[in-house]
């Protein structure tokens, strides 16, 4: 069992991760109501991307966090505070999210990787970027959920998932063998 110290680090880095994350996926974040606003939206962000509920100490001290390694920037603007990623931050979003690429491999073992996902539209913009990422690591569409790929990528499929707090909704599937396949052996060169 995990010692409470690295449990509470962990959490900690969850709550960053995922107000890091979904300001990455494109969401400038504007809060009216000074403070109280702020804390009640920053809760329904983290509540929807892990699942989780935590108290306002904790994002405050993970805002703290973010702004202390200079990866996020709160501006107030009237009554509303904006919040944005800094140019370090961005670079750091990006780096986690591009760090589990595919690593290329010389055979295939003659077996499918199919990638279904049915993520809800209150998470749209993870939905979108988890389309772009499949599509980058140069998954096949053969449906608008559905993705197809020759080589192994079962870990870094649920890792992304995982860190963009949709894993309960994808699925990853091993086939030797479907309809069509014979199109997906010309596409990849099999």
């Amino acid at each position: 069992m995990k010692n409470r110290a690295l449990l509470i680090s962990e959490v900690g880095k969850g709550i960053s991760k995922a107000v890091l994350m979904a300001l990455f996926a494109g969401a400038v974040m504007v809060a009216p109501g000074g403070v109280a606003g702020t804390m009640e939206i920053l809760d329904k962000l983290i509540r929807d991307r892990t699942g989780r509920n935590y108290r306002q100490e904790q994002i405050e001290r993970s805002l703290r966090y973010l702004r202390s390694k200079k990866l996020l920037d709160i501006q107030r603007r009237y009554s509303q505070e904006v919040f944005s990623l800094t140019k370090q931050g961005f670079l750091r979003a990006r780096k986690l999210s591009r760090s589990f690429d595919i690593p290329a491999q010389k055979k295939w073992d003659q077996r499918w990787r199919i990638v279904i996902f049915d993520i809800p539209e209150r998470k749209r913009k993870e939905r979108d970027v988890f389309r772009k990422r499949l599509k980058t690591w140069g998954f096949a569409n053969v449906q608008k959920s559905i993705w197809f790929y020759p080589y192994d990528c079962r870990e870094q499929v649920y890792y992304l998932a995982g860190q963009m707090f949709i894993k309960p909704y994808v699925r990853y599937i091993e086939a030797e063998k479907f309809t069509g396949d014979r199109d997906l052996r010309e596409r990849f060169g099999l």
